[in-house]
């Protein structure tokens, strides 16, 4: 039994405890790139139509702008608010958001969630900030994107549909990416 080779278990169960500490901060600004390609291929056609109008990308410094004493004009103010810069003429400021697997929807829909309020209220800041729509585009690790807007916008009367799937959530309602982004693209821009 000299040549016998054991391992200890508890040094090996001490290393799988130990899980790999995710960089939130860089994981947020790969998911705000990914998310203006996204919508770059999907509004490839009118925004080729409008190129004076611009492209989406991320905002640089999105999650600091506001707590700083920042003065910006109202052409400023509707570039920079929210996670997202927008094209000209896009009706809604989007805050986007990676991640956060911890919030359940089952557990919001028993009495609310702290974190998702605090989503929604930082995309209805950014949007009243620029006199704009407030949109949240959430994408959970390996989960199709969802996309919270106010209830109002998405009335079968107004939109002429309705999604198969969603969530009521307190005044928002939470749909599958690719229901809303199906939408007419009358839904997103002004005309102009």
């Amino acid at each position: 039994m000299d040549d016998a080779d054991v391992d200890d278990i508890l040094a090996n169960a001490e290393k799988k405890k130990k899980k790999k500490r995710i960089n939130s901060d860089r994981k947020g600004k790969r998911v705000e790139r990914e998310l203006a390609k996204v919508l770059n291929k999907r509004f490839e056609k009118i925004l080729s139509e409008h190129t004076d109008w611009g492209r989406f990308s991320r905002t640089v410094g999105s999650g600091n702008r506001w707590g700083q004493n920042v003065q910006l004009g109202k052409k400023a103010k509707e570039f920079y608010s929210g996670d997202m810069v927008c094209p000209e003429n896009f009706k809604f400021t989007i805050e986007s958001k990676g991640g956060y697997e911890e919030i359940d929807l089952c557990s919001a829909l028993d009495g609310g969630n702290a974190e998702l309020n605090a989503f929604l209220e930082k995309a209805t800041e950014d949007a009243k900030r620029c006199d704009k729509k407030p949109m949240l585009i959430w994408k959970k690790d390996r989960k199709p994107r969802l996309v919270f807007v106010k209830a109002k916008e998405l009335s079968v009367r107004k939109i002429g549909k309705k999604s198969e799937y969603s969530v009521h959530y307190r005044d928002w309602i939470g749909v599958p990416y690719s229901f809303i982004f199906s939408l007419d693209d009358s839904f997103f821009f002004e005309e102009g």
